[in-house]
Parts: structure tokens; C-alpha cells; sequence
């Protein structure tokens, strides 16, 4: 099974977030969601928590599905920009959908991104798509809202491949996070 650690920071002089991580491990591997809620303090607080328990109650198999859905929950709302992820245990094979600013990075011997689709859950959006990419051993999955530098330096963190999922998850946000946004990041390993 893999090891995966969650770190919310919320904007500076602010004691709630309007980010959230969520991992949900299952029968047959992880699905994992990286939620940013337009603006930041109390009630975008309250809606990422919303958002958070719908993800919960769905059946998560289906990713593009997830998004629509959630677009049509969220109308009316600030809206939010939204990344979701399922990770097969027994394939290794990882497949997410998102739209808005979010970010998923694979860092290991083959380096790679996947993209998400413009627009704003809730308001205007582009027709969802599924890609996906294969989970390695010494692959580590980073998930980030963009309170977190789009483009850092690991060179800044010489002990990354080296710490722990949930030590990753943390440093990252307090290596790379913008001060003035919320910031978030899920990381995911093997463990050891």
C-alpha cells in the first residue's frame, strides 16, 4: 500500500483555509481530491468542508462524472478549482481529472504532469478529461493547489526522496507555499 500524508496551511493572518486534501483509501486502492475554493477565509472554509463531505458521499469511480456533478452542486457558490485521483493498488496505474489551478506531479526517474482543464467548478467550465500515468516505486505523487509554487527548486529540500510522505507534504507547503494564498499539498509514496 502506498504512504501519503496531507499538509492545509491557510492564507497568512487567517485561522481556517479555503483548501482541503482528502485521501480515502479503498478495497483496491486511493482516490484523493485537492479542493481550492475561490478566495480564502471563513466561508471558503465552509464550502471546501461541503465539497469535502460531497466527494465523500459519491461513488468515485468515475472522475469526469465526479466534476460535472460537483459543477452543478456548486452553482450559485464562489466555485472552486478541484483535481481527483484514483490509484490502482494492484496496476500501480494513477488516473485524474481536475479543473482550475490544481497540480499533479509525478517526480522519480521519469518526471511527468497532468493537466488540468480550465475553468472555475460551479461557474464555466471545459468538458472534463481523464489522463493517467504509471505509479512506480520510486515515483513520488505530489497534489498542490497553486498556494504552492507552480515551478520550486527540490534542490531547496536535499532530503525530499529520503523523508516521509506526510514530512513531504508539510515541507513542501512550507518551502514552497505562497504566503498570501491558501496552500495544500497531498503526497504519495511507498513506503520505505
Amino acid at each position: 500500500m502506498y504512504e501519503y500524508g496531507v499538509k492545509v496551511r491557510p492564507f497568512l493572518g487567517e485561522r481556517v483555509s479555503g483548501d482541503a486534501g482528502i485521501v480515502i483509501e479503498e478495497p483496491d486502492g486511493l482516490f484523493l481530491a485537492i479542493i481550492d475554493v475561490l478566495g480564502h477565509g471563513s466561508e471558503a472554509h465552509e464550502l471546501a468542508v461541503s465539497i469535502s463531505k460531497f466527494l465523500n458521499a459519491q461513488n468515485r469511480s468515475d472522475l469526469c462524472r465526479m466534476l460535472v456533478d460537483l459543477d452543478q452542486y456548486l452553482r450559485g457558490t464562489r466555485g472552486a478549482a478541484v483535481g481527483l485521483a484514483r490509484i490502482d493498488q494492484g496496476s500501480g496505474r494513477l488516473r485524474y481529472a481536475g479543473i482550475g489551478n490544481t497540480v499533479i506531479r509525478r517526480i522519480g526517474p521519469e518526471p511527468s504532469r497532468l493537466v488540468s482543464r480550465d475553468g472555475t467548478l460551479g461557474h464555466i467550465m471545459r468538458t472534463p478529461r481523464e489522463e493517467g500515468l504509471d505509479v512506480g516505486r520510486q515515483d513520488i505523487i505530489l497534489l498542490h493547489t497553486d498556494g504552492i509554487h507552480e515551478h520550486f527548486d527540490l534542490e531547496q529540500y536535499p532530503s525530499f526522496a529520503r523523508d516521509s510522505a506526510k514530512a513531504i507534504a508539510h515541507n513542501v507547503v512550507r518551502l514552497f507555499g505562497k504566503p498570501h494564498d491558501d496552500a495544500t499539498c497531498i503526497a504519495l509514496k511507498y513506503p520505505g
